[in-house]
C-alpha cells in the first residue's frame, strides 16, 4: 500500500469514528489536498517533515473534531491558517460556511490560494495579512490551530468576533498553565470559557478545545 492509499484508508477510518457521513463524496477533496500538500513539500515549510506520512491522523482528522460544536454558523476564520488547518478540512465537509483564512506569510498565503483553486472550493477567501490589523468584518465562529498563546490573541479575538459568537483553539491537554495566563485578559473582555477534552480519530490523542465566547451587550 503506498502513501496515498495509506493516508487515505486511515482518513476514512476517522471519519467512520466521527460519524459522518457523506464520505465517498468527500474522499476526492481530500485526495486532491494530499496532492497539493506532496507537491509543496520541498518548496516552503508547511509542516514537520515527518508529518507527511500521518497527514490524515496529525493534520486532517484533528481539525475534523470540532465538527459537532460549530452548529448552523455561517461566517467562520482561521487565524495562521498555514497549510489550511483546521478550516480547509472543515469546509470540505461543510461548503456552506464561507470561510476567511488569515495568513501573514506571502509564500503560505500563495499555498492557500493555490489548494482552493485546486479544490474547487467557493466562498473561501485568503487574507496575506495579521488578523489584528484586519478590521472589516465580524466572525460567528473563529478557529484556532497553531498560531501562538492564547493570552495574545484574546484581544484579536475579541475584535473579530459578533456578539454571542466563539473562537476555538486547539490545545494540548496540559492547558492549565496557559488558561491561568490569560485568566486575566479573559475577564477583562467578559468572554465565557470553556473547555472540553476529547481524543482524536483513530490515534486517541488527546486534545483540548479551548472556547471564548463573546458576550453580547
Amino acid at each position: 500500500m503506498d502513501i496515498m492509499q495509506r493516508e487515505i484508508a486511515i482518513l476514512k477510518k476517522g471519519l467512520v469514528e466521527l460519524k459522518l457521513n457523506q464520505i465517498d463524496s468527500v474522499i476526492p477533496k481530500f485526495q486532491q489536498y494530499l496532492e497539493v500538500l506532496y507537491e509543496y513539500k520541498n518548496r516552503i515549510h508547511l509542516i514537520s517533515h515527518r508529518d507527511y506520512t500521518r497527514i490524515s491522523l496529525k493534520h486532517f482528522l484533528p481539525s475534523l473534531v470540532v465538527l459537532p460544536l460549530l452548529g448552523h454558523i455561517q461566517r467562520a476564520c482561521d487565524i495562521g491558517a498555514g497549510a489550511g488547518f483546521p478550516s480547509v478540512p472543515i469546509k470540505i465537509l461543510r461548503p456552506e460556511i464561507e470561510f476567511t483564512l488569515f495568513e501573514s506569510v506571502k509564500k503560505k498565503a500563495s499555498f492557500l490560494q493555490y489548494l482552493i483553486e485546486r479544490l474547487g472550493l467557493t466562498k473561501i477567501q485568503v487574507v496575506n495579512m495579521r488578523a489584528e490589523d484586519y478590521k472589516d468584518e465580524n466572525f460567528e465562529l473563529i478557529l484556532i490551530r497553531a498560531a501562538g498563546a492564547l493570552k495574545k490573541l484574546v484581544p484579536t479575538v475579541y475584535q473579530l468576533l459578533k456578539p454571542n459568537g466563539m473562537a476555538i483553539f486547539y490545545k494540548s491537554p496540559n492547558i492549565n498553565k496557559e488558561l491561568e495566563g490569560a485568566k486575566q485578559v479573559i475577564e477583562k473582555y467578559r468572554f465565557v470559557l470553556d473547555v472540553k477534552e476529547t481524543l482524536t480519530p483513530v490515534s486517541h490523542e488527546a486534545l483540548a478545545l479551548v472556547s471564548l465566547q463573546k458576550q453580547s451587550g
